[in-house]
């Protein structure tokens, strides 16, 4: 016969099961922003042998508009060749399409295709594999086109600087991670990576996407093939307490002498500047960047922080941003207006040592064609709205900018470009 603890024991059993399988289901090789977690799906074609296809989309229509007045007499040569139009303007941001093929409860095929005005792109491709063994231990492995393994919801449309410059691309890589769980609300995180180089690329400040300009930052490409080309290892742990986390990561590898040393040379007006530069041995550079989070995230309330140190070459960059967001319910039209989200972001991209001065030349200068030696100083605020219940949102979302770009050894001085901006989005998901 049972004793009098083992019913109350087999429940505390059975509810640590019911969490941790909710938790295999929401652990991320690299985060899925179309993840059943994330946005559930609501239209499935289910075949025989459990076989299933959904289909998830988000359309997004933007309003943007850059800080200071548009038009004729106002949006100089130089203004449209930086910018684009300062003039407010609604833009079609994208539409996104996740096919999501079931194959068994552990094994998944996942796409993502998205459409813009002028081009259309395969973003991501991965199989993804789901295990337990033994009890309270979970395993999971993703190999494809995917986003690293240390990518995160952002909880807003603009990415932070340093997110964008380091894992917002995606990459060819074979990736494991393993949670071991010592209590419903306690667990270990680790997991590992092998990928390829991803390629440096200089990406827009601006999160309007009507027109390239050469305000820009230095990051990592959607992975693509290039000669030279070479493994990335990398790994990631984390351990969360009821809510309350904190996470290490890191990547290491080489550059290749194209789409690497090269886009540095060529991309950085002055790159010759820092010291041991040499044109006779530019070829192959170093590459690594690590980092980590700590913070909260709960139901309602969301909060980290975020810092990411990394190696180009001759170059050695830092990365960090907090943000904070709540989410508060809104019950009081049924399925219209169900909820809002306030967020605030505070972050920073810096090039470090850009004003030391060798012979008459620093990295840094104030000229437009050097942008991509500024650094950068950014406060975000957003507001998600939740309209019609999951299906429809409405983002509202200021961006404030600073850049430093002067040189006080060379008497440089500062020169400050305004670019703040705008962002009213609709958003149609299914």
């Amino acid at each position: 016969m049972c004793g009098a603890g083992f019913w109350p024991a087999r429940a505390a059993a059975l509810a640590a099961a019911a969490s941790a399988l909710m938790w295999a289901a929401e652990a991320h090789a690299s985060f899925d922003e179309f993840s059943d977690e994330q946005r559930p799906s609501h239209f499935e074609i289910r075949a025989a042998d459990a076989l299933t296809l959904a289909f998830k989309g988000d359309l997004k229509l933007g309003l943007h508009d850059i800080e200071g007045q548009g038009g004729p007499k106002h949006d100089s040569g130089t203004d449209t060749q930086t910018l684009g139009t300062r003039s407010p303007h609604v833009e079609l941001d994208s539409f996104s399409l996740a096919l999501r093929l079931g194959m068994s409860r552990h094994l998944g095929v996942n796409t993502l295709l998205e459409f813009t005005t002028s081009r259309a792109s395969l973003s991501s491709m991965w199989i993804d594999f789901r295990a337990e063994a033994p009890e309270r231990l979970f395993h999971r492995v993703e190999l494809g086109y995917q986003t690293p393994i240390v990518a995160t919801d952002r909880r807003s449309e603009r990415y932070a600087l340093a997110a964008a410059s380091a894992w917002k691309n995606p990459e060819f890589h074979l990736a494991y991670e393993g949670a071991f769980f010592f209590t419903p609300k306690v667990h270990l995180e680790f997991g590992a990576s092998v990928a390829m180089m991803r390629p440096l690329v200089f990406s827009r400040v601006q999160q309007s996407g009507i027109q390239s300009g050469t305000i820009n930052f230095l990051a990592y490409g959607p992975a693509k093939s290039f000669s030279g080309n070479s493994p990335v290892g990398g790994g990631r742990i984390r351990f969360e307490a009821w809510g309350a986390f904190v996470e290490a990561f890191g990547f290491i590898g080489r550059l290749a002498a194209q789409e690497g040393t090269d886009t540095l040379r060529s991309g950085f007006p002055n790159y010759r500047a820092l010291k041991g530069y040499s044109s006779e041995t530019a070829s192959e550079g170093d590459f690594w960047w690590w980092g980590g989070r700590t913070g909260f995230q709960g139901k309602r309330l969301r909060a980290f922080a975020e810092a990411i140190v990394s190696r180009e070459d001759l170059l050695d960059r830092l990365g960090a941003y907090a943000q904070i967001s709540c989410r508060f319910d809104l019950p009081f039209f049924d399925k219209w207006l169900k909820s809002v989200e306030p967020l605030v972001r505070l972050g920073t991209l810096r090039i470090l040592g850009s004003t030391e001065v060798n012979g008459d030349l620093a990295l840094r200068s104030p000229a437009m064609v050097n942008a991509v030696s500024w650094d950068w100083n950014t406060l975000d605020l957003a507001l998600a709205v939740e309209v019609f219940q999951d299906f429809v949102w409405l983002r509202a979302e200021y961006y404030f900018l600073w850049e430093e770009n002067g040189v006080s050894d060379l008497g440089v001085e500062q020169q400050d470009f305004k670019n703040n901006e705008l962002l009213i989005q609709l958003s149609l998901r299914f």
